[in-house]
């Protein structure tokens, strides 16, 4: 194009220098007379027109000339990067590549060395084979009898003082032992990663943008079953509740509308993603641990199972309080020659009712068992679970496994954050606030506190006076206590008869001399 263009150009350079000779050419030929300065003048004129637009044409096409050649050199240019872009990464693929190759061919060569040491025990095995081959069956009974003696020999000592330890030892000791085996093999990792609830700060908004929160907070605690509780002094708000998947959505509710800082009629579409973000996680962490644990059952216990992520007791999480449960439980089974993995899977669901307990009635060992004979699960495991805090009473050795588990898990260093004091100061109130009523004897907290039984007087309460009494008591304790689950209030009157026979006295008979008043003993005929 750019060749065709300056041809075009030249060739009307040439066509007016052509003209303006032609011009002159005729300007001398005609007459002299007849306006000769004119017809020289309108040629010159015309030569200078067809010169000017030649040299324009020429300025144009030359200008385009060098726009279409900086086009074609930037062309390249892009074409040179790509072309550098496409060597580099080549160039990357062959260094991996090579990289590959250098590994694979070390691992061939590990491979090959590995095989042929195998190809050698085979060699070395079959040797031996052949050399045994050859011998008699006597002969054969004595090299068994001498390998099986050499094994043995290892451990006599160790069986003997076993045996020696559990003959003469006492059993408490050896009970002891057993349990301190179990907790040296517990090598779960209890790192805990469940979010908690944490007060929402707005001190650094303005009147407006805390209102715009605080009408967003309470419409997510109106929709998930939350309490708002706003600390004007210390310029935060606060989401309590007992529902533990309904405290995980509010949360991540109240911290996307802290960060957006959206407004209460944006609130229902962030709970509902939320919600669904909290549903599919339960489900997987439930999943995860019963595969860990290797628990087999119905797809809804894992919802229940994944629930327990975010339900905690004195700060202790409550799925891995379960785990460490399952793997104790397991342990001491094992020590104890049992079926270990009925114990591991008691251990596991033992704590399955605290995922519905703020929904049902009644204490978490009881609801935990329906659920799971409603879910189908072995009749041993539901008694173990049902038992576990004694709301019925143990039978097996399973139930009784399962217990002491518990309180492993539950009383191991860490586990939880209640300290002594605190827990003494709880029994105390719980005690208090039992013997103030009038008619109350005595009162006994149990199982850690999740359990009063009251025993009153006889001669002041009356048999239809128990269960307002009851009731009473256990208002009161929910008023004034804070307390993780349930407490588990009983109000016993007992009446009691008791008479004494007089001691009596045996009659005196006349001596025969010796003096001890007592008759001689009879002969015996004969």
């Amino acid at each position: 194009m750019t060749i065709a263009a300056l041809v075009l150009a030249c060739a009307l350079l040439i066509a007016g220098v052509v003209v303006l000779l032609g011009a002159r050419r005729r300007g001398e030929t005609s007459e002299p007379a007849t306006h000769p300065g004119a017809s020289v003048a309108e040629a010159r004129l015309q030569a200078s027109a067809i010169v000017e637009e030649a040299r324009l044409a020429a300025l144009r096409t030359r200008e385009a000339t060098l726009e279409e050649l900086a086009e074609r050199r930037a062309a390249a240019e892009s074409r040179d990067a790509m072309l550098d872009e496409r060597e580099r990464y080549w160039r990357e693929r062959r260094r991996t590549f090579d990289d590959r190759r250098f590994a694979f061919k070390k691992r061939r060569e590990e491979m090959d060395a590995r095989r042929a040491a195998v190809d050698a025990e085979r060699e070395r095995i079959d040797a031996r084979r052949r050399e045994l081959a050859g011998i008699d069956v006597d002969r054969a009974r004595e090299l068994v009898v001498e390998s099986v003696e050499a094994e043995l020999a290892a451990e006599h000592r160790s069986r003997v003082d076993d045996l020696t330890a559990d003959i003469a030892r006492d059993p408490a000791a050896i009970a002891a032992n057993r349990i301190t085996e179990a907790i040296q093999r517990q090598d779960a990792a209890n790192v805990d990663t469940a979010p908690r609830m944490s007060p929402v700060a707005f001190e650094k908004l303005d009147d407006a943008a805390r209102e715009r929160l605080l009408s967003a907070l309470q419409v997510i605690a109106d929709s998930t079953g939350m309490e708002l509780g706003v600390d004007e002094e210390k310029a935060h708000a606060t989401l309590r509740g007992v529902d533990p998947v309904g405290r995980e959505v509010a949360r991540q509710a109240a911290i996307e509308a802290l960060d957006r800082r959206i407004q209460a009629k944006d609130v229902p579409p962030l709970l509902d993603r939320a919600s669904r973000t909290t549903s599919r996680r339960i489900r997987e962490i439930g999943d995860r641990a019963l595969w860990q644990m290797r628990v087999e059952g119905r797809p809804e216990l894992a919802e229940y199972v994944g629930t327990l992520h975010y339900r905690f007791s004195y700060g202790q999480n409550a799925l891995l309080h379960c785990q460490e449960t399952g793997y104790l439980c397991s342990v001491l089974a094992a020590e104890l020659g049992l079926p270990f993995d009925d114990a591991r899977v008691a251990g596991m669901l033992h704590d399955v009712g605290k995922a519905v307990d703020h929904d049902v009635e009644g204490v978490h060992a009881i609801i935990g068992g329906e659920l799971l004979r409603v879910l189908g699960s072995d009749p041993g495991i539901v008694h173990a679970v049902k038992a576990h805090h004694f709301d019925e009473e143990p039978s097996t050795d399973l139930a009784m496994l399962t217990i002491c588990a518990d309180a492993i898990s539950a009383s191991r260093p860490g586990a939880r954050r209640d300290t002594l004091t605190t827990y003494l100061a709880r029994l105390e109130q719980l005690q208090a606030i039992a013997t103030r009523h009038a008619g109350v004897e005595r009162a006994y907290p149990l199982q850690a506190g999740r359990e009063v039984r009251i025993f009153v007087k006889a001669t002041a309460v009356g048999d239809s006076d128990l269960p307002p009494l009851t009731h009473d008591i256990a208002q009161e304790i929910e008023a004034e206590m804070q307390y993780p689950g349930v407490i588990k209030v009983t109000v016993i009157r007992e009446t009691l008869a008791t008479a004494t026979a007089p001691a009596q006295i045996a009659p005196v008979r006349a001596g025969n001399g010796n003096g001890n008043g007592h008759e001689p003993p009879a002969a015996e005929p004969g």
